[in-house]
């Protein structure tokens, strides 16, 4: 059971880096689009892709620490096994 759990939570953690690389992308392409760097204003779709990235961060730490604690677990009932 741990081990699909930590397959789950790996599986959840590499789609969350696939929408962050997506985002990321995105911001490149409004910085990209926004052109001369001496204009250093900020337009309303890179300020949506920058938000858009919270909750991909926020689901992978969440993923680590339930990988993190699945471990710890699995490692408290061995030490009790043994």
């Amino acid at each position: 059971m741990q081990v699909n759990s930590n397959i789950s939570s790996l599986t959840a953690m590499k789609n969350e880096e696939l929408r962050l690389n997506e985002s990321a992308q995105v911001i490149a392409e409004v910085a990209n689009s926004v052109g001369d760097p001496q204009n250093q204003e900020v337009t309303q779709d890179l300020v949506d892709a920058i938000v858009e990235q919270i909750p991909t961060v926020i689901a992978y730490e969440a993923n680590a620490k339930a990988i993190d604690t699945i471990n710890a677990v699995t490692a408290r009932l061995l030490d009790i096994k043994a």
